[in-house]
């Protein structure tokens, strides 16, 4: 089978346009699919209700935005269902993981090439600068040797350190015999198992550190020692980019977390989510992103939130790493993480495109993302939101905003599903089960994906 024949939705995409727009009492109607939650629903149908009349009254067209709720986890089923019914909505807001597969799969327009989009931004280098890069990013896909932009962010999220501050203070005379300042989380991973040393407690089953073991959360520490995954060639031919020191190097401290003593065996299938941990003053640190904020203070946690701790400046200075923000001198420079949320896509069928790209370009907008972020304390998708925003409700958003600016996208790879679960997942609990090195991961990990994806990316290129 060929990558587009697996993501499935040529069966019903490909050659065939969708049906006649619709249209309600004169109105022209658009389907948008969003998969937020209840609050996030509310307030989004009422920017959508501002939409309508605003855009009413420019074109003095009359249009309706019906939105539909499909949840997040099953917005790429439900797809590639309606597609074999014909009865794709024009636009939606699903896993930025999961561009990079409906872009294969031919189900997606290449925003890139709307003359609105054109008249608007030009290029895509110039409207990357003034959008959330990593977030942004989620929507460029390399098929084929094209690249084009499939879609906008609109919602972005990321992953930072939470820290117990309680079980530090708990332990501030240990800390401070140690050299360790008690009223700050740790900045580079030497730091973390000093810290950790001193916070853990086996005989307890309380530890410094709770990692987690799956791929989204790793790609923190993939990020933040510049792995790639993938790399193209100017044809589009799709290859392999972990064997390199870097990878190694990634590989070699995730292992060094799990076994340095300070981590409660959380990357383990039988062991205590980190979420859950952290929660139950079992680990003191962990990695997590800001839908735990609500839970962590309703439980009446005192924590806070900080940079992910950085690889120490001699191993970075060493293999060469990227200065992840502009301060050279300054903590946290290495520091990085992964991005997660929604993009925005149009449907390839739709008969509303310009319609849809305009609903785009509104929700993403300065005036609506200030509007989106002071009201539900989100983090805005594009930048002029975020120079003077109001986060007095929301105290931690500018920590997660400082962490995001240093992320990366998630690889552009399709078959994210099989990445994980074919190529990474059997080989990462190798690796921290010692049963491996990370040399015969990356060999590993190199002849799977070569077999189960990049062999179907690159079928129809040219040798």
């Amino acid at each position: 089978l060929t990558l587009c024949a697996m993501v499935g939705l040529l069966l019903a995409s490909c050659g065939r346009e969708k049906r006649q727009a619709a249209t309600t009492g004169g109105a022209r109607v658009i389907e948008l699919w969003q998969g937020f939650n209840t609050e996030e629903t509310q307030l989004f149908k009422e920017i959508m209700k501002d939409f309508e009349k605003e855009y009413s009254a420019k074109s003095g067209q009359k249009i309706t935005v019906e939105v539909r709720y499909v949840s997040f986890g099953d917005m790429f089923t439900k797809l590639r269902t309606a597609a074999l019914a014909d009865i794709t909505p024009d636009i939606a807001f699903m896993d930025a993981i999961k561009v990079t597969d409906l872009s294969f799969g031919k189900a997606l327009t290449a925003i890139d090439e709307m003359p609105e989009f054109k008249q608007r931004y030009g290029t895509v280098e110039k409207a990357r600068e003034e959008f959330v890069a990593a977030s942004f990013n989620a929507g460029v896909v390399n098929r084929l040797g094209e690249t084009h932009l499939y879609g906008f962010p609109v919602q972005t999220t990321t992953v930072a350190l939470f820290w117990n501050r309680e079980m530090f203070r708990n332990r501030a005379n240990e800390l401070r015999a140690a050299g360790l300042d008690p009223n700050r989380a740790p900045r580079d991973w030497d730091e973390v198992y000093a810290y950790g040393k001193v916070l853990s407690d086996p005989q307890n089953n309380i530890y410094g550190f709770g990692l987690h073991g799956s791929l989204w959360f790793l790609f923190t520490i993939f990020n933040m020692y510049d792995t790639e995954f993938v790399e193209y060639a100017a044809n589009g031919r799709a290859s392999s980019a972990l064997d390199t020191p870097n990878t190694r190097a990634a590989l070699a401290r995730i292992q060094g977390i799990a076994h340095s003593g300070i981590e409660g065996g959380a990357w383990k299938r039988s062991g205590t989510n980190p979420d859950i941990g952290f929660l139950n003053r079992k680990y003191a640190m962990i990695l997590t992103g800001p839908w735990n904020v609500e839970n962590f203070t309703r439980a009446g946690l005192d924590f806070d939130i900080a940079l992910i701790p950085a690889p120490p400046k001699a191993e970075a200075e060493k293999l060469k790493l990227t200065p992840k923000n502009q301060d050279p001198k300054g903590w946290g420079t290495y520091s990085s993480s992964n991005v997660g949320g929604q993009t925005g896509v149009i449907l390839r069928t739709s008969q509303n495109k310009d319609i849809a790209y305009a609903i785009l370009e509104y929700f993403t907008s300065e005036p609506v993302q200030r509007h989106w972020a002071s009201s539900l304390g989100q983090i805005p998708v594009r930048k002029a939101a975020w120079k003077n925003l109001d986060t007095t409700r929301f105290p931690f958003m500018p920590k997660f905003m400082e962490q995001l600016a240093q992320a990366k996208r998630i690889p552009q790879i399709p078959l994210y599903g099989i990445l994980e679960s074919d190529v990474f997942n059997p080989q990462i609990d190798l690796l921290l089960q010692k049963s491996q090195t990370p040399d015969d991961m990356v060999k590993r990990m190199n002849a799977t994906m070569e077999e189960k994806i990049f062999r179907k990316m690159n079928r129809g290129l040219a040798e």
